[in-house]
């Protein structure tokens, strides 16, 4: 292999492995600190604890390397609607939705946001139309979202719209996100930009989640700590390794990777959460939207997305 190839390929494996254990990981958060089905603000509560935590770290390191927070001249506006779309909106209906769904589910659900960035990209970007390549991804993805859900009701798990539906959605969340991050990170720091939008989308859930009431839902224990700190360092440090990998090595090179998050998410979630993923349906649904995950990348492709946040 050459040296340029493995410069991508470990670090990049390291990201996606740390991203697709986010789902896992927030499952298993839910059980820690005792958050029930229905209590929705806790988990709010939680989801901002993690992000306002991995905003910090990300500013750390960017006035730790260049001794600057403040973002660029007129960066606020962007910061404030990528934060919108990529944390408040994304998360929302992510940890709502994933105690609602599998962890294996919820990790071949939550990667169609690659889909929806690619189309909304076509619609945003002159220069970004959809190709064929992309549009068989697309439909490669879609395909393998029909097959996971398909068999409800046929002694599957049924599909719920606070499951499975919350999913969607917070995927179409990071899609949208994904087409603000490039409109607004040409001439900005990529890492600062990402660094303010966690903390203040995080902030906004902590509020959320603290307005309802979340704080007091929370049973905090050092395990529960621990893996708080666990999913912040995740966020700060994958996006952080990402960053890098994208200024040092062509986008196409490094995006093509993604197509491990859902794979990591899904095995990790059985060997975690002790689910079945070895069915059938599961492993077909998974070759299908990594399929189109990789075609939507494969050389060059720009999906908008130097910021991927599990």
């Amino acid at each position: 292999m050459k040296p340029a190839k493995m410069g991508v390929f470990l670090p990049a494996v390291l990201c996606t492995a740390l991203w697709g254990s986010a789902i896992p990981a927030v499952k298993s958060g839910y059980v820690l600190f005792s958050i029930a089905g229905d209590a929705a603000a806790a988990k709010l509560f939680f989801a901002g604890c993690r992000f306002a935590l991995a905003g910090l770290l990300v500013l750390a390191f960017v006035a730790a390397r260049r001794n600057r927070l403040r973002p660029e001249p007129g960066a606020w506006p962007g910061i404030l609607a990528l934060s919108a779309a990529q944390t408040v909106m994304q998360y929302i209906f992510y940890y709502i939705g994933l105690s609602h769904t599998t962890g294996v589910r919820g990790s071949v659900l939550s990667a169609t946001s690659t889909f929806f960035a690619v189309l909304a990209a076509h619609f945003a970007f002159a220069d970004d139309r959809l190709t064929i390549r992309k549009g068989v991804g697309c439909l490669a993805g879609f395909a393998g979202v029909v097959v996971i859900l398909s068999g409800a009701g046929l002694g599957g798990q049924g599909i719920r719209l606070t499951g499975e539906g919350f999913m969607l959605l917070s995927a179409l969340g990071q899609g949208l996100g994904a087409g603000i991050s490039r409109k607004i990170t040409p001439g900005r720091d990529p890492m600062r930009l990402t660094g303010w939008q966690l903390t203040v989308g995080g902030l906004v859930l902590l509020a959320v989640g603290a307005i309802g009431g979340g704080a007091a839902g929370l049973t905090w224990s050092p395990a529960g700590v621990g893996l708080l700190l666990y999913l912040s360092l995740l966020s700060a440090v994958a996006f952080t390794v990402w960053t890098m990998l994208l200024k040092e090595h062509p986008v196409g090179k490094v995006t093509v990777y993604m197509f491990l998050i859902p794979v990591f998410g899904s095995l990790l979630s059985a060997c975690i959460l002790q689910e079945e993923v070895f069915t059938l349906r599961n492993l077909a649904a998974l070759l299908l939207v990594c399929a189109g995950i990789a075609a939507v990348n494969y050389q060059g492709q720009k999906p908008a997305d130097t910021a991927q946040h599990r």
